[in-house]
């Protein structure tokens, strides 16, 4: 069997791995505590045989997070039914992502964010690749294709103490071909690598990697 083939076997089973720990798992659920309720995309896809995921660098024309590394996502709207239809949505504005074109395959925990005032839920979801996306021109500055690998590899990993409104809170931050990625980003990452570790390629077994 070529190296390509392992590839793709391996990545077929750690998204299987995927559906089972997120589905078999009781997420934190934090209460809003008179934040901004907002939900986010981790998307994920295949290429070549390795798992990326999906990030967006804001412009300089948005309210909060200019110029940072975030996911597409956004507060919710009255319109919205749920949290996971927030989700959706707003990445559909963002990126030109189709609501269609995503399967979620469950939540991650809830995180706040300190500086903005934000109560946030991740959703974790396969897209397809490659994809005619159409970022907004007002809200995304580019979009990043990360090997998800990155955030499984601890020294990429950075770690340190800063104090925000009288708090000492720790940041977590990932480099990546220049970019840093840090805050709730980071955070939520870090989670989603610390719940799948264990079954980070490791396995052999599972079908082919199908990019669509």
């Amino acid at each position: 069997m070529d190296d390509d083939r392992k590839a793709s076997l391996r990545v077929d089973r750690f998204e299987q791995d995927l559906v089972e720990v997120l589905g078999s798992r009781r997420k934190t659920v934090l209460p809003p505590d008179g934040l901004v309720t907002a939900a986010v995309l981790v998307p994920l896809f295949c290429s070549k045989g390795k798992l990326y995921v999906l990030l967006t660098e804001r412009s300089h024309q948005v309210e909060h997070h200019k110029g940072e590394i975030s996911f597409p996502g956004g507060k919710m709207d009255p319109e919205d039914r749920d949290l996971k239809a927030c989700a959706l949505r707003e990445t559909a504005e963002e990126v030109g992502l189709d609501p269609e074109d995503v399967s979620i395959i469950g939540e991650l925990d809830d995180f706040y964010t300190v500086s903005t005032g934000y109560h946030v839920v991740p959703f974790v979801g396969i897209i397809p690749y490659p994809y005619e996306f159409r970022p907004s021109a007002r809200e995304i500055a580019s979009l990043l294709t990360v090997p998800l690998d990155v955030f499984f590899d601890p020294v990429r990993r950075h770690e340190t103490v800063w104090t925000m409104k009288g708090q000492a809170v720790q940041i977590v931050s990932y480099l990546w071909e220049g970019h840093n990625i840090w805050g709730a980003t980071a955070r939520i990452l870090q989670h989603f690598a610390e719940l799948m570790e264990g079954r980070w390629v490791h396995s052999q077994g599972g079908r082919e990697c199908n990019a669509t």
